[in-house]
């Protein structure tokens, strides 16, 4: 089923330091986060175990296929939830970390946003989405 989305171009760079790169970006299967705010940041804000910045999922829809740790390229980013959550502070110009629940894997900026018409996957009659970590990479 199609469903008009916003989707953001956006410049990402993984972080040098991850001992893997990250595959299947151009099949919707990479979901992680992005938290808008510094690019500078390492560490997840919390209070006790409570994580308490806004955790916005995006589905990785352009690029390449395959980023190696410290590549920086252009992608496109599906903003998922929407209209659900609307993603008001994802515009051009803003810069954020790229997040594998708290782990800090990325940082980008986006470029420009638009609407696109997407299949967006979901949850089948036979069950739920997989989760994160059934995506693993």
């Amino acid at each position: 089923m199609d469903v008009k989305v916003p989707v953001v171009q956006a410049e990402v760079t993984l972080l040098p330091e991850l001992s893997r790169g990250r595959r299947l970006l151009t099949t919707g299967k990479y979901r992680p986060h992005i938290v808008i705010g510094s690019q500078s940041q390492r560490v997840a804000i919390r209070e006790g175990n409570r994580l308490t910045e806004n955790y916005l999922g995006v589905m990785f829809v352009g690029g390449p296929d395959a980023m190696e740790p410290g590549d920086t390229v252009e992608v496109k980013l599906a903003l998922m939830y929407f209209p659900e959550e609307p993603y008001n502070e994802v515009q051009p110009g803003a810069t954020f970390t790229v997040r594998e629940g708290p782990l800090i894997v990325g940082y980008g900026v986006i470029r420009s946003r638009g609407l696109e018409s997407f299949p967006l996957p979901l949850p089948s009659p036979q069950g739920p989405l997989p989760s994160m970590s059934d995506n693993a990479l």
